[in-house]
């Protein structure tokens, strides 16, 4: 398609929604509100074909439920007996009370010691030291018992993860077909968001723990798969030439040869997997998770700050545990002709593990972190917001009117008033500007099913949040990221914010928010704009710093000044990458304005935390799915636009 015709056609779009934003008082009413009598109700039917799925149908005469619900609890067999091990020790029943026995867990200071013994011989002292400081701190804030038990789920998810997406990312990577197919489900999986599955989860599985397993397996699962597939298929040619030539079998020269080689690879989709699984644990307390996910949310609820940060740093240090202990998995080279782990040091772990443990039933202190040694700063929080409130109460509730009543109100007013029908037909539009036709025909339909539904309304206040917060975002984080590629001193300090700020929870952001504004849609947007404003830091800094230094050379060579060099050069060069960048912050908006149902908004969002409430599976996955082809539209278009920036 020419260019010209492709200009056209995107001034076509764009007079589309000018036209039917400013048409609503001349153009027929159903361009904007579907008309009832042409409604269509899916939620219904599916809510009802899976209750009849669990509770009517059978195969071989078990109930489909029953079965489900056995295989839920044989897979929480080992996510039992780690939780046992680590946490809350092992009840052997008697006749009586006074013949029931009761084994404590592993004590926490040998479970300290030995974890520094491990990380020290896998990466050094610095890892060690990672692994102190983040258990003892689990330990002195009072968290030590819901750590471990967050622990033993997030190794539990890891290892049946890791077996699963290995076994998919083959078939993939052996068959196209199969990889076409599965790329699609893999981004519905997760663009999905997770409160639409969990009611599923909870039909299938009941309350509890094994449901957030399996929730948080299905929402950690395709970056695992999607690595394994991109592993193989970066493995050199000659190694599976020499496997050849060897007479392997094919199963040989998968498991001998082509798995071990892709073997960083490999570990950086677990460490994908075990990032996100310890993302998805507050989400899966609400189903029965518990563990530190149970006390940030126990802390939302409570609108205790102090408590919530102390749960959220927690998860973020085990996080960066993780992910630290999975990088120097990845690069560790034992020396020839030694293992990195020798007999000697599986002695001296059970060692460490078995001396403190026995102690305990002399030393009480040594088997349970003694509670006179914890503390808290929820009191020191609680104070600050308090004094914050008493001081700028009245100024802070001014500004939350101001931008509800001056820009929030009147912004999804406009959304409404652009209509269903407008923006399906400037997607059309733009979809063929870019000459991605069927990129166009997709999101027009989607659209049009969306109205179709019902879902019109909520969908405008879901845009809203979005845009807004993501607007935020930008605005204050593109100045961060360029201020951070402008300087390598600065730069240091800017990454390691952005480290800390990208393994901290969702649920984190709002607590602070709703303490000082309140519930409602100023504190969804600003919690949405502070969750992404850390991903748009880190991607505008990668754009700018991957410019070619010749370039800037250049520039300044013929006298232009920083700030021009900044704006005429490196910013146009870099615009592909920080169009990428926006994909993706857009992305962790939609994901994030899923938790702001929490706090009070009524958008899509929130018919997938009412779904819960009431069990009602087809209307959480119907208003999860709307969010989800919102999402993809928005990541494919913007996707789409820098691919052909690039080109151009």
């Amino acid at each position: 398609m020419g260019f010209p015709v492709g200009r056209a056609l995107g001034w076509a779009g764009l007079a589309l929604l000018l036209v039917s934003t400013v048409g609503r008082s001349f153009l027929p009413e159903p361009l904007y509100v579907w008309p009832e009598q042409w409604r269509i109700d899916i939620a219904t039917p599916i809510s009802a074909a899976m209750n009849g799925l669990l509770k009517e149908t059978e195969i071989a005469g078990f109930l489909v439920r029953d079965g489900t619900r056995s295989f839920g609890e044989v897979l929480g067999v080992p996510m039992r007996l780690l939780q046992s091990l680590l946490s809350s020790g092992f009840l052997i029943p008697g006749a009586t009370p006074a013949e029931t026995l009761r084994l404590p867990p592993l004590s926490w200071l040998g479970l300290v010691a030995a974890a520094v013994f491990l990380c020290h011989r896998l990466g050094g002292f610095g890892l060690a030291l990672l692994s102190a400081a983040t258990l003892l701190y689990c330990a002195a804030f009072g968290l030590w018992a819901e750590a471990m038990l967050t622990l033993a789920s997030v190794l539990v998810i890891v290892a049946v993860g890791f077996v699963l997406g290995l076994a998919l990312g083959i078939f993939a990577w052996r068959s196209q077909v199969f990889e076409a197919v599965a790329s699609q489900i893999y981004d519905v999986m997760q663009t999905m968001p997770v409160f639409s599955y969990l009611v599923p989860m909870l039909l299938l599985f009941g309350f509890g723990p094994v449901a957030a397993l399996v929730a948080t397996i299905i929402f950690a699962l395709p970056p695992m798969a999607r690595a394994t597939t991109l592993a193989l298929r970066r493995v050199p040619s000659e190694i599976g030439d020499l496997a050849d030539m060897a007479g392997a079998s094919p199963r040989q020269k998968l498991l001998i040869l082509l798995l071990p080689s892709a073997r960083e690879d490999l570990l950086l989709g677990v460490n994908q997997l075990v990032m996100l699984s310890l993302a998805m644990v507050i989400l899966a307390s609400m189903i029965g998770a518990g563990g530190l996910g149970g006390e940030v949310l126990k802390a939302l609820q409570a609108l205790r700050f102090g408590k919530g940060l102390e749960a959220g740093l927690a998860i973020s240090l085990l996080a960066i545990l993780l992910y630290r202990i999975c990088a120097a998995s990845a690069h560790v080279r034992p020396r020839q002709g030694q293992r990195l782990f020798q007999p000697r040091d599986g002695a001296t772990v059970l060692m460490l593990l078995a001396v403190p443990t026995a102690l305990g039933f002399v030393l009480p202190q040594l088997a349970h972190y003694p509670d006179s040694w914890t503390f808290t700063t929820n009191r020191l929080w609680t104070a600050l917001m308090d004094a914050i409130n008493s001081r700028w109460g009245d100024d802070l509730e001014a500004i939350r009117v101001a931008l509800v009543v001056g820009l929030l109100q009147p912004f999804r007013m406009v959304l409404l008033d652009l209509g269903w029908a407008g923006l399906a037909g400037a997607l059309l539009c733009f979809g063929a500007a870019l000459g991605r036709n069927w990129l166009g025909l997709g999101a027009a339909l989607s659209v049009v099913l969306i109205a179709a539904l019902g879902y019109w309304d909520r969908t405008a206040t879901t845009l809203h949040l979005v845009i807004a917060g993501s607007f935020l975002a930008i605005l204050f984080g593109l100045p961060v990221g360029m201020l951070s590629a402008s300087s390598r001193r600065l730069h240091h300090v800017i990454d390691a914010l952005v480290d800390t700020l990208l393994t901290l929870p969702s649920f984190v952001y709002l607590v602070p928010v709703v303490m000082l504004l309140g519930p409602g849609s100023v504190s969804a947007i600003i919690a949405i704009a502070a969750f992404v404003f850390a991903t748009v830091v880190r991607y505008a800094d990668h754009a700018l710093r991957n410019v070619p230094p010749a370039l800037t050379d250049a520039a300044a060579a013929f006298g232009a000044t920083p700030w021009q060099t900044l704006v005429k050069f490196r910013i146009p060069v870099a615009f592909p990458a920080l169009m990428l960048g926006l994909s993706q912050t857009v992305l962790m908006a939609f994901g994030m304005v899923v938790v702001t149902a929490l706090v009070g908004t009524t958008g899509l969002e929130q018919e997938t935390v009412t779904a819960i409430a009431r069990v009602d599976p087809g209307r959480g996955l119907v208003a999860g799915a709307a969010i989800c082809a919102l999402a993809m539209i928005a990541e494919r278009f913007l996707t789409a636009l820098a691919e052909r920036t690039r080109c151009g």
